[in-house]
């Protein structure tokens, strides 16, 4: 991925949506689509149903000048006997330096949905 053009320190990650439904084929109607978004570039006025999400990093990171910021994402779940159960998100960050060592790294965060899940 790109570098970090600066020194920076990450305290989470923002989740946006941003979605084409309907993407014109035909050569000249390319900005002929449908798109829903609430990624702040591309907002869809009164798009009320979804929000941005807030990843948090329990310890900030330090991000060196010309390092790669990796944050990987699990979505899980699990069913309970009566045909629930419950899905939540999972997450750690990496710091990867110029020559590909792991300069630090975050915990695993959420882990079972401890802080956070939603019921089926």
């Amino acid at each position: 991925g790109p570098s970090c053009g600066t020194a920076v320190t990450v305290h989470g990650f923002l989740g946006t949506f941003h979605s084409t439904l309907y993407q014109s084929p035909l050569p000249g109607n390319e900005g002929n689509s449908s798109v829903i978004s609430i990624a702040p570039t591309t907002f869809s006025v009164g798009m009320f149903s979804w929000f941005p999400v807030y990843f948090p990093l329990r310890e900030p990171l330090h991000v060196p000048t010309g390092s790669t910021v990796i944050c990987t994402m699990w979505r899980k779940m699990d069913r309970s006997d009566d045909g629930g159960g419950r899905v939540w998100y999972e997450w750690c960050a990496e710091i990867v330096g110029k020559d590909d060592d792991v300069i630090s790294a975050s915990h695993l965060h959420n882990p079972g949905g401890r802080s956070y899940h939603v019921r089926l």
